[in-house]
């Protein structure tokens, strides 16, 4: 029994570390000014993804490259992106939006409006 026990509590700190170089790989795609994007929906479990390199060029598989490269320019961060406010409902159905690449990021809106609403073009694909 003793030696099962430590195999299950080194379970998840391995995965942990296996999952931090998969991350730092898949934003080595993108090169230094680019990005992989998604959406995760915390309600139905769907994911979606794109790429998104800014320079020297937008490129990518973003649907709206150019105006998502120039909101990130303008604000001076993913972060710091703000988008147009639109009205949306109050209906919660959380979706997370991440960023692997020129810099990390990661953060939950209550509905997909609001998250269009806060960081318009960048994720809307």
């Amino acid at each position: 029994m003793n030696r099962i026990v430590p195999a299950l509590v080194a379970a998840p700190a391995l995965a942990l570390a296996l999952a931090a170089p998969a991350h730092a790989a898949e934003a080595a795609q993108t090169g230094e000014n680019g990005y992989i994007l998604r959406v995760h929906g915390l309600t139905t479990g769907e994911t979606r993804e794109v790429t998104l390199v800014c320079a020297p060029v937008a490129a990518g598989t973003h649907p709206r490259a150019a105006e998502a490269c120039e909101a990130i320019a303008e604000a001076g961060s993913l972060a710091a992106v703000e988008g147009r406010e639109r009205p949306c409902t109050f209906v919660y159905d959380p979706v997370v939006a991440v960023a692997y690449g020129t810099e990390d990021y990661r953060e939950e809106f209550s509905n997909e409006c609001v998250l269009l609403s806060e960081k318009g073009a960048v994720f809307d694909f």
